[in-house]
């Protein structure tokens, strides 16, 4: 074994020594596309029949994602229920006046976050500080916003005890890319609670929510249930199991 180690180590040296990515750099991004395009394609033939899902349809319809958020709010009778909600990626808040005009219970609370600067890195064929919008303005004292980079607004706000842990959380993730999808779902891992809900606006794209997803659920033990889809899985459900 000690042979058979020192061997691979030698190995390793030797390939990292020869600078592979001199000749080999080009093929990075396109075989990292690959392999998670590969491993979506995977996911999605393992998905049990779940109630609600349109897979497969060829035209895919953005306002669908309401219909997913009316199958979730009927099913779990969320309309009077005492809930936090938390949007990451307001835009222009469409998601979030949703939610906000369908939870009725007076001490809900409706938290959104956004650069409101656009997007702070490209994204597919989107450019650094596209999508960005005003802070909406919203008739309701349920509601509050928080301007800036999710890496450094979402530590004070959790330190200040805004993530409530004890009741149950609709948690939106709309950010788009990658390293934000990352950087939130790690940060609110331990406040997660079983039956707490997370939905993905983009999450049938391989390299960033779905990448994301991936490595969170490999790295945290925190097990899910996907629980509706619809535009073949770009957006989704899940629930804490």
């Amino acid at each position: 074994m000690i042979n058979k180690i020192k061997v691979n180590a030698f190995a390793k040296n030797l390939v990292i020594l020869s600078k592979p990515h001199i000749l080999f750099g080009f093929a990075e991004k396109p075989f990292k596309f690959i392999a998670n395009t590969i491993s979506l394609s995977r996911w999605i033939s393992n998905q049990d029949k779940i109630e609600f899902n349109d897979y497969f349809t060829f035209k895919r319809n953005h306002s669908k994602r309401y219909e997913l958020y009316q199958f979730i709010h009927s099913k779990f009778n969320l309309e009077f229920k005492d809930i936090n909600y938390y949007e990451f990626g307001v835009s222009g808040g469409d998601s979030f006046k949703w939610w906000v005009n369908n939870i009725k219970n007076e001490n809900s609370r409706f938290f959104g976050f956004d650069t409101f600067e656009g997007l702070p890195e490209n994204w597919g064929f989107f450019k650094k500080g596209d999508m960005a919008n005003l802070i909406p303005t919203i008739d309701d004292n349920r509601t509050t916003f928080v301007k800036g980079l999710f890496q450094e607004t979402l530590f004070d706000f959790i330190d200040n005890n805004n993530f409530d842990k004890s009741k149950p959380k609709i948690i939106h993730l709309d950010a788009d890319i990658f390293s934000a999808t990352l950087f939130v779902l790690t940060s609110i891992a331990k406040h997660l609670n079983k039956g707490d809900i997370l939905f993905f606006d983009e999450y049938n794209v391989p390299n960033h929510e779905y990448s994301a997803f991936k490595i969170f659920r490999e790295s945290f033990y925190i097990d899910f249930e996907l629980i509706g889809a619809v535009n073949n899985y770009y957006q989704v459900a899940f629930m804490v199991k």
